[in-house]
């Protein structure tokens, strides 16, 4: 019997392998395993104990479909066998945050439960990784279940088995400025503008759900390679209204004026762009009133709102109510899953 798992490793492996930021534990700790000669099966045994496939081909195979989780113990471990220090580890991959560990203080353990918590996973762009002489697939664990890469014009998803593998966006000019103006809003106003960004997302799948054959959205599934109607399609070929909606939203939160007049003339400013959109606003129209309806009421009076700063701005009440403070995009929205 080994009892590595059950009396902890002493030293690192003789190889090591750096995390890529984001990437989850379980692409990690294979990457790690194969560059010692150990399939994943074997690597798992130097980690805690847990309940796997008895097909070390199967295992070989979870870390694209699914996340490893371990305990306090667990993350011990994988600390000592990489040569690297806790604080180091959790920055780099997401999963060993101190609120997504097993719970308990007992031996290490670890899990491959069948949906992650704190997101999807996505590979990283092959280009970013041939760039960091990183051979292997990577897969990042991503609040999105897709992934842009400003550098390479990389569009990678979640998807399974599908062609192509990764999409390029560089014939799609719209995608790539979208994706600057996400990272503007994000960086501008923190978690306020990834959850109206959030929020922006669910309203565009439920609009594009009720006007798929929109010329514009068609246009840009093709030009990516992709059907017009697959569900793999929806966050790419909506990706900049939804970025152009969430900058809407985010004066709308700004203004705080919510009397139904207030919402009225906002629902005209987005239809307006809507008709530059050439998308058609009546299909997405009850999505923006139920958007309008969670947001109804601010969660600070105005002298509030303005000594929290423009950058650190306080989303409406019903909002926080509903949307989770972290996770993946849908549980960071208001609105329901389209």
């Amino acid at each position: 019997m080994d009892l590595t798992g059950l009396l902890g490793p002493s030293r690192p492996l003789p190889v090591q392998v750096r995390p890529v930021a984001g990437e989850s534990t379980g692409s990690f700790v294979r990457r790690l395993g194969r560059a010692n000669g150990l399939d994943l099966a074997s690597f798992l045994d130097r980690v805690g104990q847990g309940e796997a496939s008895k097909d070390p081909e199967q295992v070989e195979k979870y870390p694209q479909y699914i996340e490893m989780k371990v305990n306090a113990a667990g993350r011990t471990y994988l600390s000592v066998l990489s040569g690297l220090d806790v604080g180091l580890l959790q920055r780099a991959l997401p999963s060993l945050a101190d609120d997504l560990l097993l719970p308990g203080t007992g031996p290490a353990m670890w899990q491959w439960p069948w949906e992650a918590e704190s997101g999807h996973l996505v590979p990283w762009c092959a280009s970013c990784g041939y760039r960091r002489q990183v051979s292997e697939r990577v897969w990042l664990m991503s609040a999105d279940c897709w992934q842009v890469c400003g550098r390479h014009l990389w569009w990678t998803d979640d998807s399974r088995g599908t062609d192509p593998e990764a999409v390029s966006v560089a014939a799609l000019a719209e995608c790539v400025a979208a994706h600057r103006d996400r990272l503007r809003l994000q960086g501008k106003f923190k978690s306020a503008g990834e959850e109206l960004f959030a929020d922006a997302c669910q309203v565009m799948y439920q609009w594009w759900t009720y006007a798929p054959d929109t010329l514009v959205w068609v246009q840009r599934a093709w030009t990516a390679g992709l059907e017009a109607r697959s569900a793999r399609a929806v966050p790419l070929v909506v990706f900049p209204e939804a970025v152009k909606l969430a900058w809407l939203m985010l004066r709308f939160e700004q203004a705080g004026l919510r009397t139904p007049q207030d919402r009225g003339r906002w629902l005209v400013r987005v239809q307006r762009q809507a008709d530059v959109w050439d998308v058609d606003f009546t299909a997405g129209k009850n999505a923006l009133l139920q958007w309008l309806e969670r947001h109804s009421r601010p969660a600070a009076t105005h002298a509030e709102a303005a000594a929290a700063g423009r950058r650190r701005l306080v989303l409406a009440e019903r909002h926080n109510r509903i949307a989770a403070r972290a996770g993946s995009l849908q549980q960071r929205s208001c609105m329901p899953h389209a």
